[in-house]
């Protein structure tokens, strides 16, 4: 996340941070970086699996998408942005 919008909440790079959508929460830890836009966030994905280092192991980005929010000229599920909140765990 963005250094302004990281201290705005006190997070810190490195901190454990919940991500909260409409649809769920999952714990992830904190990189604040410039090279984020302010505002927004970024999610690295591939996390949730049970042969996965134990920080991966609940960091799935999965738990926060919303499968019927569709795109409606394609019908494709709005997987790649949504509206979240973040706070430090």
């Amino acid at each position: 996340m963005h250094p302004t919008d990281a201290r705005a909440r006190g997070i810190g790079r490195g901190d454990r941070v919940l991500v909260r959508t409409r649809r769920g929460r999952v714990h992830f830890w904190a990189d604040v970086t410039d090279k984020v836009a302010e505002g927004s966030v970024e999610m690295n994905v591939g996390g949730g699996k049970p042969i996965q280092g134990e920080g991966w192991r609940d960091a799935n980005a999965n738990f926060l998408t919303d499968f019927y929010n569709r795109d409606p000229i394609s019908g494709f599920p709005v997987f790649k942005a949504l509206l979240c909140e973040i706070e430090k765990a």
